[in-house]
């Protein structure tokens, strides 16, 4: 099931105003124009994690303040077709689910994630503190990790320190589903 992401516009609209900044002043702040800000709060436009944690960063919150949180604490059960799914940038062939780290107190995130071929997956490259375990379920991808290349299949896992900039290409012919574990928690 694949959810709307309208909220992080919202949320960050709430926080922006319960810390008194106008669009102007968070713009300077985090580097991002007034008019992106008020696109994504509008929901027109959708941050990518990384635009969303530097943002996050600024508030002085985690980045899991954008997203809802679960109300239980202990034993989460997510069935199978329960996952909440979304896309990073609309239109994009890259699908994730937060699988954990909603509940306080929480050591890491773990998301599930499905690229299509072609697409890319997260291309972009991506520097943030803490470290990163992958498990590749189906499909296969080149990991590049501060320059080095790590050719990934089925079943086969990956641990790294996340500081260093990284990216993902799917190099198979069919969709890469992975299960993604970071530390410490970032959604």
């Amino acid at each position: 099931m694949e959810a709307s992401l309208s909220h992080i516009g919202q949320r960050l609209q709430a926080l922006r105003r319960e810390q008194g900044l106008t669009l102007e002043q968070l713009a300077s702040d985090s580097g991002f124009s007034a008019g992106y800000l008020s696109q994504i709060e509008t929901g027109a436009a959708v941050p990518s994690l990384t635009a969303l944690q530097l943002i996050a960063a600024e508030l002085g919150v985690d980045i899991a303040a954008f997203f809802p949180e679960e109300r239980r604490h202990g034993t989460r059960l997510i069935r199978a077709g329960e996952r909440h799914e979304f896309r990073v940038e609309p239109g994009s062939g890259e699908v994730y689910a937060v699988l954990a780290g909603q509940v306080r107190g929480r050591a890491f995130s773990a998301l599930y994630a499905r690229h299509l071929p072609g697409e890319g997956g997260s291309e972009r490259p991506f520097r943030h503190l803490g470290e990163e375990f992958g498990l590749v379920l189906s499909g296969s991808l080149q990991l590049t990790i501060d320059g080095a290349h790590y050719d990934l299949g089925r079943d086969d896992w990956i641990h790294y320190s996340s500081h260093p900039s990284h990216s993902a290409h799917v190099t198979s012919e069919e969709p890469v589903e992975a299960l993604w574990l970071l530390a410490p928690a970032v959604i």
